[in-house]
């Protein structure tokens, strides 16, 4: 049963985390026009998603503000299937799953829609797994399903310019059928790298690993392991397996192995600012504080951090009872405990993308989809309450990102 839900799960799509597009139209409060012909650079795309596997679409909008109480579709544009997304530089990159693997750079037009200005297609692969931007003219890139592999673009022209060879990755287990690279956190010039070794759709072993890739030669440093947690999966959004808190140390969150007759819990590594192994002194078992398998790992401006605890552990991939299994739960890093659930949010659906965004110090915005509700709630830090932000009436919501 494991494996078979473990497989269906892949064929649907490997990145939740993966995951993320935009969307959005307000229906009482519509967008003002730019007034000339250079692209708008500010404000937010949201994209929801509806439809049913493999019929599925992407709807993509620009608002200049958030503040509405409602968004459709109305004045969005299309993505065919479903795809996650980021923002740099004010463009929006969608990730779409299904092969070939592509990447849609999108600009905001003077009229307020977004516009598709250029993409790369990587035959052989089918979806863009992470995306890490270093300047204007030099990103990577990692794909998945496939071929499996790491690239280097320019962002302005949206060509390839190199791959950096992951040998000394893929060598390191001569029985992974699959290798997947989910995250990507760059530090000290060196890109640290979540990766996955799969077996027929089971993870090989109980450790979770982390390559280290020296940008200034572009080559494989050494690969890290852990069996102390399993599973580097990314998370239910994009950027959200790994983190670097204030101090300069990295986090890395794993989803451990014992939903896939493994041993490793749900965990956080460390890796200490200026180091390139990971912390032995320190493991954040998320399983013994939370009560439950975790997914994914997100970190505001102010210290605060969360993760995604699953209800039922028999219905991780939400496919056997069709209801939402996730609640985002809070975590003290250093305490190494929980806080227990966010305050006021329903049960969602972790296979619908969970998105965490800050709009200032003192209030964060978390992505709910349920059966009954796609909508964005609002926490008041100081109160520690939730309320309805807006609600989607055009699908799940998968992209909240702020242009700048």
């Amino acid at each position: 049963m494991k494996k078979t839900i473990l497989t269906i799960f892949h064929t649907v799509g490997l990145m939740l985390s993966a995951m993320y597009l935009l969307t959005g139209c307000s229906d009482d409060e519509n967008p003002a026009p730019g007034n000339n012909g250079t692209p708008l650079e500010s404000g937010y795309a949201i994209s929801t998603v509806s439809g049913a596997w493999p019929d599925m679409t992407t709807y993509i909008q620009w608002v200049p503000e958030l503040g509405f109480t409602s968004i459709g579709n109305d004045q969005a544009i299309e993505l065919t299937g479903k795809a996650s997304t980021v923002s740099y530089g004010g463009a929006v990159y969608a990730m779409p799953f299904g092969a070939p693997a592509n990447l849609v750079k999108y600009v905001v037009g003077s009229d307020s829609v977004p516009k598709e200005e250029e993409r790369i297609v990587v035959p052989g692969a089918n979806t863009f797994a992470s995306l890490h931007f270093k300047s204007e003219t030099l990103a990577y890139g990692t794909v998945s399903g496939g071929i499996s592999k790491l690239i280097i673009f320019d962002p302005s022209t949206m060509r390839i310019t190199d791959e950096i060879s992951l040998s000394a990755v893929t060598g390191k287990f001569s029985e992974a059928t699959r290798t997947y690279y989910l995250d990507m956190l760059e530090r000290d010039n060196k890109l640290f790298m979540g990766v996955h070794y799969e077996n027929n759709f089971e993870p090989v072993n109980d450790s979770a690993y982390i390559a280290i890739i020296d940008l200034n030669t572009n080559e494989v440093e050494k690969v890290l392991s852990d069996g102390r947690t399993g599973m580097f999966f990314g998370g239910h959004a994009p950027k959200t397996g790994m983190i670097l808190d204030e101090k300069g140390d990295i986090y890395v969150q794993a989803l451990g192995t014992t939903n896939a007759g493994g041993e490793a819990p749900s965990g956080v590594l460390r890796i200490k600012k200026g180091q390139t192994d990971f912390d032995q002194g320190y493991f954040l078992d998320l399983e013994a504080v939370t009560g439950n398998i975790c997914l994914g790992i997100y970190h505001t401006s102010t210290g605060r951090t969360f993760t995604a605890k699953v209800q039922d552990e028999t219905d991780f991939w939400e496919y056997a009872t069709g209801q939402p299994q996730f609640k985002y739960v809070e975590i003290d890093l250093l305490g190494k405990t929980s806080k227990g659930d966010v305050p006021g949010l329903p049960v969602t659906y972790g296979s619908r993308s969970m998105i965490i965004r800050e709009m200032d110090h003192q209030n964060l915005l978390f992505t709910i989809a349920t059966n009954d509700e796609n909508t964005v709630y609002e926490f008041d830090v100081s109160s520690n309450s939730s309320s309805t932000y807006f609600n989607s009436k055009g699908g799940y919501i998968t992209g909240l990102e702020k242009l700048d």
